[in-house]
């Protein structure tokens, strides 16, 4: 059974309303049972193709570590729901590089910029709350994954957090923006068990351009506070590779370690533009041999061609004339290469 994944029987993501974000499109509600018994018997299922492809290329997947996380449920089944993903509305200061407009309010004005003749209509519209229904069965879950937007900009958030029993688990990522005020801190701290994920894709310059406005300083400077407030053991780190940020891995990796010394987890851009994958493979030898203790024992298939390069620069001009930023100040390396 070296192929199953525990997530299809013991998670849900209210966002996606699935039980796995890292699902593919091909996925929809009523593939739930040949998803189960796909993991059932054991075979790779067409619609976890991204987990297995980020094992094949030597590289630890969200599969490998929620079986690790909840060993003792691998021998379900049939689903028993123990973990959610909950949204907490679409709230966000920041307009990321590889974001849209359904995740982060900051982005409407930066769409509308991008696409002028377009009516900018997202999927969701604005939400600033967490569906009630979504935690009615929260006595029963295990564990609680809340995500935004910024998390810790939402009401919901905070509202639901006054009402949580304190030995409830929980974690929450964030952007590293929010400075919190004595409540919130007294808050968290009252909770047994709890961990705040910072989404952190670079340093510095490198950081500054795809974490859109933020500024590296103060983020670092904020996340320092945090380990005052709660300890080192109770805050991570969540990475999101692109093809932006993967020339810089290594040194980048070593950065936020030594800002805060904890276990990294990798998430890869999958689609579109910013494709981890997206760089020709003259580009990607270069990347490669510039970092070695990535590619140690991973080995990555460049399928950037002229037309996927182009429309990625497209879309980064369009950001740019938004922003006032210039992509090349910001990562020379990468676009000397390009």
């Amino acid at each position: 059974m070296s192929n199953k994944c525990v997530r299809p029987f013991i998670a849900h993501d209210y966002q996606t309303n699935n039980p796995c974000c890292m699902l593919g499109k091909n996925y929809e509600k009523q593939s739930l049972p040949e998803l189960l018994s796909d993991h059932n018997k054991g075979i790779r299922s067409q619609f976890c193709r991204r987990c297995y492809k980020t094992e094949d290329e030597g590289g630890i997947s969200k599969r490998l570590v929620s079986n690790r996380l909840y060993e003792r449920y691998l021998g379900l089944s049939k689903r028993n729901v123990k973990i959610v993903v909950i949204p907490t509305g679409n709230l966000c200061n920041l307009y990321c590089v590889m974001c849209h407009p359904d995740s982060s309010t900051a982005w409407w004005k930066k769409a509308s910029s991008m696409y002028p003749k377009e009516k900018i209509i997202t999927e969701h519209g604005l939400v600033l709350e967490t569906d009630p229904s979504h935690i009615s069965q929260i006595k029963n879950l295990e564990h609680i994954e809340f995500i935004g937007g910024e998390t810790l900009k939402s009401f919901s958030l905070w509202k639901v957090l006054s009402n949580l029993k304190k030995s409830t688990s929980f974690s929450l990522q964030t952007n590293g923006t929010v400075t919190l005020n004595s409540k919130q801190i007294e808050l968290l701290r009252s909770f047994d068990k709890f961990n705040i994920c910072f989404s952190l894709d670079g340093y510095g310059k490198i950081f500054e351009y795809i974490r859109q406005p933020a500024k590296w300083n103060q983020v670092r400077d904020n996340v320092l506070r945090y380990i005052d407030n709660f300890g080192r053991d109770r805050l991570s780190i969540y990475f999101t590779v692109s093809n932006l940020n993967i020339l810089y891995i290594d040194r980048i990796m070593i950065e936020l370690f030594k800002l805060l010394p904890t276990k990294i987890e990798l998430n890869f851009v999958h689609e579109d533009e910013f494709n981890y994958q997206n760089l020709p493979e003259r580009v990607g030898k270069t990347v490669e041999k510039l970092n070695p203790g990535f590619f140690k024992n991973r080995k990555i298939e460049w399928i950037g061609t002229e037309k996927s390069i182009l429309a990625a620069k497209q879309n980064l001009q369009a950001q740019d004339k938004f922003t006032g930023l210039q992509k090349e100040n910001f990562l020379p390396e990468l676009f000397d290469l390009l």
